[in-house]
């Protein structure tokens, strides 16, 4: 393992089975998995697959594979252990993936590189043709911050939720990776929501994001005073907004669930 990776290889086969058992898949979708390292996951995941209804001939239900691997010195026996598979070398982070997918549909496997796993995600959220379901490891710190409520909120958890879905399936230890991480991690599942829906299209979804991440510019501070700071509108609209949505002058960002973002975006007449 690569430290610049940020990654720690899953060798556990109770917590890898746990996993595939956590994953459907339906014929003629994709798979695509970022951080396939020695195919631990990808493996079982295929092996899944193929006894799917719908599979057969030795092709997997999707009839297609794509594995997103960093570390170029792993890619070669990637190649030779999964032929029938598409191999991207790539920072996950900066892959297309509306490109690679071309508009079919598809499932996410990965248990992410802890140093690009918020980007990762950001990413395939805000793709054209998001998957209908992911299923992640993250540390749990990160997973606690995805699945926050009212008053332990953040950009992430407002722009997870504004998204997905999601679900704490379990913890993993340390002991389940080489090397042992120093956190325990979690796995999630998120199912996408469907665009558009009662919240807006995909589109709408990035401007009340953009406005998430202006409140949280100062956490601390009331979110009035940072937005009027940053030029959103005057304190007299943010404060009406702010009432509209049912709450006092003196809210900080922490305190808006997902939905009262949305009402405050619309509110303050942004879009």
């Amino acid at each position: 393992m690569k430290k610049s990776y940020g990654q720690h290889f899953l060798h556990d086969k109770n917590i890898i089975a746990k996993i595939v058992a956590t994953v459907s898949m339906e014929p003629g979708e994709l798979l695509v998995e970022v951080g396939p390292g020695a195919g631990a996951l990808t493996l079982p995941l295929l092996t899944k697959a193929l006894d799917e209804p719908g599979a057969g001939r030795g092709e997997w239900v999707g009839g297609r594979c794509i594995l997103i691997e960093a570390d170029r010195d792993l890619v070669p026996s990637l190649h030779d252990r999964f032929p029938q598979a598409e191999i991207v070398q790539a920072d996950a982070a900066m892959v297309d993936y509306d490109a690679i997918t071309q508009g079919r549909p598809w499932v996410f496997v990965s248990n992410l590189p802890y140093n690009a796993g918020n980007a990762i995600l950001e990413k395939i959220f805000t793709s054209k043709n998001p998957p209908r379901q992911l299923v992640v490891m993250v540390q749990k710190e990160v997973g606690e911050r995805m699945m926050a409520k009212a008053g332990e909120m953040s950009v992430l958890s407002v722009a997870t939720q504004l998204y997905c879905d999601v679900e704490r399936l379990f913890i993993v230890k340390p002991g389940a990776f080489v090397p042992p991480p120093k956190v325990d991690s979690v796995v999630l599942r998120m199912t996408t929501k469907t665009s558009p829906h009662s919240w807006g299209d995909r589109g709408g979804l990035e401007a009340i994001i953009a406005l998430a991440k202006l409140g949280f510019a100062h956490r601390r501070k009331q979110l009035r005073q940072t937005l009027a700071q940053a030029g959103v509108s005057d304190l007299a609209v943010i404060d009406a907004a702010i009432e509209t949505i049912g709450h006092p002058k003196t809210v900080r960002p922490q305190e808006l669930k997902t939905e009262d973002w949305v009402k405050f975006f619309s509110a303050l007449n942004l879009s």
